[in-house]
């Protein structure tokens, strides 16, 4: 029956993170239907961000109260209200609210998945449960961009919410028949004043990342008084956990190596490597060169693919191997396909190379998703477990946000540096306006030839940006390889 239960539960994540994963490519659509600007609807992804933060903040305590299983249960059911509400949205503040109301599901929901399996499975077997869970969950970002640009060109952006409903309505009640309780409900003290400050250092933290760019970062008072606020509540937590008789974590898991280099090494490849390929790749298929959402969604679907099927083998690999040197193939491979591939893209380059190279990072991504989580939890007692998730889940969260400010802001100052660098070639080279006149073309007036060249230089200026933005990618990789042989020399030194 265990494999029953992982069904029920990497189900229930996979309707969850392809929901999300769908939605997105929808959020430009709902501009003009929820009466809103660029600028709102940034606070849509946002409010669900920082939903799913606060509650990972109490998952805890959450599980101490209501077990796993109910927890488990409780974020399914308030994802999907919160999908169906969504769906029927008519302002931008009630988008706001109801996807707010996701983000609790969420937060809810991921941790305790995980949580379920590790108990569920002994530690020699956790590599092969994290591999089905990942070949699940990781699939859905590659495929949640075909769907949602299926549903966004052939339907309506609202049935993205809708789609997930029938399935969860059939896999509640059975859910709630077939699955045991796991982990015992003791009720742990709650730290209010550490949550206070965390969730506020959350919150701060990351309408800071979010709003930065468009605020003007530091020369504005609002982005200033954001992270004012979260470096004080930041400050206000650490001293609440080391004056407080119960913290709100448990801190004796960072004693634990490999889930102390788990957490860092997933920080540094989810958020500062893969999040970014996954961010910058559809802005240069659809904003650079023009591939309709559809287009561009099918175009990594051999990401997802190959992600799904070596997520399976490596979490194979992970019980009968030493994982580190798995992820040291992982890691390598996404410095090779990024430094010399990918950050070589540019307006011209044919799609199906793009779509071989995203072969190559769903090869990568498929042997460090299973190795890595089955590694962080695989020596931690079972009541230390879903605190490990909560803070592993977190990670990733700030990881993600952290990631997606330094990708929007290195694609723009990049952008516009590449553009004046044209110009600055341009005017070495003494092409003067009569010169590029002379080569226009009759059937083309003056002023619309202007425009189709500073259109064109923007391209390239983009393109240009984006190759910069996974250099920086490729880079980090190779900080990610360089951590994981020190921990494999610091374990070969305590286990030689």
């Amino acid at each position: 029956m265990v494999w029953v239960y992982t069904f029920l539960v990497v189900l229930g994540t996979f309707l969850a993170v392809l929901g999300i994963t769908s939605t997105n490519v929808a959020i430009p659509k709902m501009i003009a239907p929820l009466q809103t600007d660029i600028y709102g609807i940034q606070w849509v992804p946002i409010s669900y961000i920082v939903a799913t933060a606060i509650t990972i903040v109490a998952f805890n305590s959450t599980v101490s109260r209501l077990g796993l299983k109910n927890t488990y249960l409780l974020g399914l059911a308030l994802f999907s209200l919160g999908s169906v509400l969504s769906g029927q949205a008519v302002s931008l503040e009630q988008m706001i609210g109801f996807r707010f109301l996701q983000g609790i599901g969420e937060g809810l929901l991921i941790p305790s998945s995980q949580s379920i399996l590790f108990n569920l499975f002994p530690p020699e077997r956790r590599g092969t449960a994290m591999g089905f869970y990942a070949m699940a969950v990781a699939f859905a970002p590659g495929l949640g961009p075909t769907v949602g640009g299926y549903m966004v060109e052939y339907f309506s952006w609202r049935w993205i919410f809708y789609m997930n409903v029938p399935v969860v309505l059939i896999l509640i009640p059975v859910a709630y028949l077939l699955l045991p309780e796991i982990g015992n409900r003791a009720k742990i003290p709650f730290n209010l004043p550490s949550f206070i400050f965390l969730s506020t250092f959350s919150v701060a933290f990351i309408v800071f990342l979010s709003k930065g760019e468009s605020w003007g970062w530091f020369y504005s008072n609002k982005t200033f008084f954001a992270f004012s606020i979260a470096l004080l509540a930041f400050l206000l937590f650490f001293l609440s956990e080391l004056a407080g008789s119960h913290p709100l974590i448990d801190y004796s898991i960072f004693r634990e190596l490999n889930y102390l280099y788990a957490v860092l090494t997933f920080v540094i490849i989810y958020g500062f490597v893969f999040f970014q390929v996954i961010y910058l790749m559809p802005i240069y298929l659809e904003s650079i060169k023009g591939i309709p959402t559809f287009d561009t969604g099918l175009t990594f679907l051999g990401f997802a693919t190959f992600l799904g099927i070596f997520a399976m083998i490596g979490g194979r690999l992970s019980d009968k191997l030493e994982p580190k040197l798995l992820l040291l193939v992982s890691e390598s491979t996404l410095f090779i396909t990024l430094f010399f591939f990918l950050s070589h893209v540019d307006y011209y380059t044919p799609r199906f190379k793009i779509f071989l190279y995203m072969c190559f990072i769903g090869f990568a991504m498929g042997f460090f998703f299973a190795p890595l989580t089955a590694l962080a939890f695989k020596n931690l007692k079972p009541h230390q477990i879903p605190v490990g998730s909560a803070v592993y889940n977190y990670a990733r969260l700030m990881g993600a946000s952290i990631a997606t400010s330094l990708a929007t802001y290195n694609f723009e100052t990049r952008s516009a540096f590449h553009f004046e660098e044209i110009n600055a070639v341009r005017s070495l080279l003494g092409y003067s306006k009569t010169l590029i006149l002379t080569h226009k073309p009759p059937n083309i007036p003056e002023f619309k030839y202007k425009i189709l060249l500073s259109q064109f230089q923007s391209t390239l200026s983009g393109s240009y940006a984006i190759q910069d933005a996974l250099r920086l990618a490729s880079y980090m990789s190779l900080v990610a390889i360089l951590l994981t042989l020190v921990f494999l020399f610091i374990q070969m030194r305590k286990n030689p």
